[in-house]
């Protein structure tokens, strides 16, 4: 016989459960396959799990079922955060960023390296995707931890690295980039910058230059030219040093700017 009440039920717990996880998506921001990350993807699965196992099983009440998603829930967003926040999770999670070409030349490691193995044929035809029909067309290219190609072609600009993010340190980019964290920390030292937990993003750009976001928003760029670091300008949006606008300083010469300090005290 047909059991209207265990029907009620269980479309009731398969409503209750996808309100939940439309929720938690709101509340985490990702409402994008292309935000989620693979701890996000593998939460989804296990959450799936949850809801059509338990929403036939009425020896599982409602309170147990609400209370088995919600700590899934807490322990993606524990997860996420600490892959947020400490690099090493990051990397163990998301993997590595590794060149595949580099001046021209396929790099030693997708050679010979057995986590690195590329399929030509998959490489050339994501290439082709890209308006790229010729490996003679490519001075660089990279493949990101997500999956997605960075490639430049002969005769364009350098790769710009993201060396800082949420006051860590990317270990894997200042490889990439062929630095280290105290080269970083000695250029924002000469650059008066506070410490990395200040910082909310730090690049290094095609031009040599620091592009630093604080904490609070406020962006500078510095240059870098071998061990010294000289303050560009502090901005809105980034700007080439060529391209700063005049300040008081540039205009004013510098015995002009004593006097006036003088007739102020």
């Amino acid at each position: 016989m047909f059991d209207v009440h265990g029907f009620e039920m269980t479309i009731f717990k398969l409503l209750i459960g996808i309100i939940l996880i439309v929720l938690h998506l709101r509340l985490t921001g990702k409402q994008q396959t292309t935000q989620m990350t693979p701890i996000d993807f593998i939460g989804n699965f296990i959450l799936g799990g949850i809801i059509g196992g338990v929403i036939y099983n009425h020896a599982i009440s409602f309170a147990e079922y609400v209370s088995f998603l919600l700590v899934t829930f807490a322990i993606i967003s524990g997860l996420n955060y600490a892959m947020s926040k400490f690099m090493p999770t990051r990397s163990l999670v998301m993997g590595k960023a590794y060149r595949i070409i580099e001046n021209g030349r396929f790099t030693e490691d997708v050679l010979t390296s057995e986590d690195n193995k590329i399929d030509p044929v998959e490489l050339l035809a994501e290439l082709r995707g890209m308006g790229i029909f010729s490996l003679s067309e490519v001075h660089f290219l990279q493949r990101e931890a997500n999956g997605s190609l960075t490639v430049r072609k002969k005769g364009e600009g350098r790769v710009n690295y993201v060396l800082v993010s949420n006051g860590q340190a990317v270990a894997d980019n200042l490889e990439l980039a062929h630095r280290d964290e105290d080269w970083l920390r000695g250029e924002l030292k000469q650059a008066g910058i506070g410490e990395l937990d200040d910082l909310f993003l730090v690049e290094l750009d095609a031009a040599g230059q620091l592009n630093i976001v604080d904490q609070e928003g406020q962006t500078t760029s510095v240059r870098i030219s071998g061990s010294n670091a000289q303050e560009v300008t502090t901005v809105t949006e980034f700007q080439a040093p060529q391209e700063r606008s005049a300040t008081l300083e540039d205009v004013i010469p510098e015995d002009a700017r004593a006097d006036a300090a003088e007739s102020d005290g």
